[in-house]
């Protein structure tokens, strides 16, 4: 398959799904790079750290239910709801598009590798693929985190460990489509011009392993965003005053039965973005005609 053509126009763009998956993701991707011009909208504070637990007249302003002024409400601390929502997408597309870019990087490098070399490089990259997979994702981040970096978490720390957990997946699926096409024809004809094993696997190996990635990246996203939101939840949030939905689900579940509506709304975006990249590598591997890519 020419990689190229996974991207072109025809029936994948006319999917309910990829329509659905660009609308979220748009609205998502807005509120991520310019949350100013989303919040601008609203009569609460435009800044997610602009708190105050008493107005002017002396009335408390922590939980107050979601109204005219506040749109979404207000957290323990009186800051507006609303705009914590909108500035929390920043932090998570980061962790999650970061983490998910550089997996695939390192995975697609590692993988190729193995497919094209074969012998012990590929069975190095198996045996340690097999031992890293076989680390439940929330355990193995927590022990990175938690041990390995105490005190020193953020975006970047978040990221590498991520990364360090879930390249074996990306790398098998290289592998696979590496080693279905080594021994085609026109392998043989650019090795027969003169062609280094790199310009081959850049030119040939790489956009023929690109669309099974591709889908599998942009599905990870949405799993990325929605594990980086558990750890928070779990305690393991970055360190700092940074936004992000995890934390705020972690500060709202002890108000649940009073405040429900802190813990509610930034669920519902968390889960609308999860969506977005879910639906996104679904129409991907589904292909221009619609049909599935074989990733094996």
């Amino acid at each position: 398959m020419n990689g190229a053509s996974l991207f072109g126009r025809g029936r994948l763009a006319g999917r309910f799904g990829l329509r659905m998956a660009l609308w979220l993701l748009s609205f998502v991707g807005i509120c991520a790079v310019a949350p100013q011009l989303v919040v601008a909208f609203a009569p609460g504070s435009p800044s997610p750290t602009d708190c105050a637990l008493r107005a002017e007249d002396g009335s408390y302003q922590d939980r107050l239910a979601p109204n005219a002024n506040h749109w979404f409400g207000t957290d323990r601390q009186g800051c507006d709801e609303f705009s914590r929502v909108i500035y929390g997408a920043r932090h998570s597309l980061i962790v999650g598009v970061g983490a998910a870019v550089l997996i695939a990087l390192v995975g697609m490098s590692v993988g190729v590798a193995a497919g094209w070399r074969g012998g012990w490089v590929d069975a190095i990259v198996r045996r340690t693929g097999d031992v890293v997979l076989g680390i439940p994702l929330v355990v193995g981040m927590i022990l990175i985190l938690a041990v390995l970096v105490p005190g020193q978490r953020s975006a970047t720390t978040t990221v590498v460990a991520f990364t360090v957990l879930l390249w074996p997946t990306v790398a098998r699926i290289s592998r696979a489509a590496t080693r279905s096409i080594r021994t085609e024809s026109y392998i043989e004809a650019a090795r027969a011009v003169g062609a280094t094993d790199v310009r081959i696997c850049l030119r040939h190996v790489v956009p023929n392993a690109l669309p099974p990635v591709a889908a599998y990246t942009a599905s990870l996203v949405g799993l990325l965003i929605g594990a980086e939101a558990v750890l928070s939840y779990l305690g393991f949030a970055v360190a700092g005053s940074v936004v992000s939905w995890g934390q705020m689900m972690d500060d709202a579940q002890t108000y649940y039965s009073r405040s429900p509506h802190l813990l509610i709304l930034p669920s519902v975006f968390l889960s609308a973005a999860v969506a977005g990249f879910l639906l996104l590598g679904d129409a991907i591997a589904q292909g221009p005609a619609g049909r599935e890519i074989d990733a094996s």
